[in-house]
């Protein structure tokens, strides 16, 4: 999210599916802005929608290719799986304390981090798993959450001096984000990643798992079953629409001139926001906070401060990372979770 070898190439496919869901949240959260006419809802809904399943898919992945790394560099896995554990499950509870902090500017986005920094830590421990494990894991998690009917039965509030409420509500009953929803596709995006997320067949049935989640959200619609939060329209959903756009992106990234060319000028500039994807995600909240509390006269509440509130948050974070390159967020996870000292020991290690 260096050695003191050359730094690894970044990977377009995973910067450019991180950085579509930072675009996708951006433009949900300046939705409340303006009413928008049905066709536009619709489309705006299917954005939100595709956000924080795709954030959870994204961040499995790339635990998954850091175990696979970490296991393909030693054969005594135990000499460096346990600091590699240690350093994402520090990582993940960060996650989490930034999530309650981002809490404090009292805006109307729903925070994402306080449940993905749970599945993260949950994942941390996971990660390691053979492949075959992973994938009945993920299953297995996937279709326990549909007993879960406790989403959404809750307020919409989280007090962390309530340990056992604030647990009950992002493990179990946020209605929008909860660790029970977002595991079994972080779980899913780690097998993608131990099992190699360019190679044509992972891609494959990436993408089919997305078409299976498509049929099954159309059959669920056909036979009214229930849209509550948690439920079988909501996971198929999610489901489809996360892998979709990942397998999508990720074969766009990878694809042969002219059409593979043209399809990484367009993935570019999005990679690049997801590089700095979880500063970008934070500028969001002081820049909600002053759009709406401290417009100007000439930014009237209506569809200008959402089109002022979505450049500024895309170019802003854009142009950081071109020109600053490490976003201040990843720097400082990357500073008190010990990522340098992780790499200094994987540099002694191949010595």
């Amino acid at each position: 999210m260096s050695t003191g070898h050359a730094p690894r190439a970044r990977d377009l496919g995973l910067d450019a599916a991180r950085g579509l869901a930072i675009v996708a949240m951006v433009i949900a959260h300046s939705h409340p802005w303006f009413v928008a006419p049905a066709p536009l809802n619709r489309l705006i809904g299917e954005i939100n929608d595709l956000a924080s399943p795709l954030f959870g898919l994204v961040m499995g992945v790339s635990a998954g290719l850091v175990a696979r790394g970490v296991i393909e560099r030693q054969r005594e896995r135990r000499q460096e799986k346990w600091p590699t554990i240690a350093h994402f499950a520090v990582r993940a509870v960060l996650l989490v304390v930034i999530g309650e902090l981002l809490l404090k500017f009292d805006v109307w986005i729903a925070l994402v981090l306080q449940p993905l920094g749970l599945t993260a830590l949950v994942g941390a421990f996971l990660m390691f798993l053979r492949p075959r494990h992973l994938a009945l894991l993920a299953v297995v998690t996937w279709v326990a959450q549909l007993a879960n009917t406790l989403p959404g039965t809750d307020p919409d509030t989280a007090d962390w001096h309530e340990p056992l409420h604030w647990l009950r509500f992002y493990v179990l009953s946020d209605s929008h984000y909860r660790l029970t929803g977002l595991l079994p596709l972080f779980l899913l995006g780690v097998f993608i990643g131990r099992v190699g997320h360019t190679r044509a067949r992972t891609l494959q049935l990436t993408f089919v798992i997305g078409v299976s989640g498509a049929i099954g959200w159309l059959a669920g619609k056909a036979l009214h079953l229930s849209a509550e939060p948690g439920r079988w329209i909501d996971n198929t959903h999610d489901l489809a629409l996360c892998t979709i756009a990942f397998a999508v992106v990720c074969v766009a990234a990878g694809a042969r001139a002219p059409l593979g060319t043209a399809a990484r000028a367009v993935l570019r500039p999005i990679a690049v926001i997801g590089t700095v994807a979880l500063s970008a995600y934070a500028l969001q909240f002081p820049l909600l906070r002053i759009l709406v509390h401290h417009a100007p006269a000439w930014l009237p509440f209506g569809w200008r401060p959402a089109v002022v509130f979505i450049v500024l948050c895309l170019v802003l974070s854009w142009a950081w990372a071109r020109l600053v390159g490490q976003g201040p967020l990843e720097w400082l996870l990357a500073q008190l979770s010990g990522k340098r000292l992780l790499a200094r020991r994987r540099q002694l290690a191949t010595r």
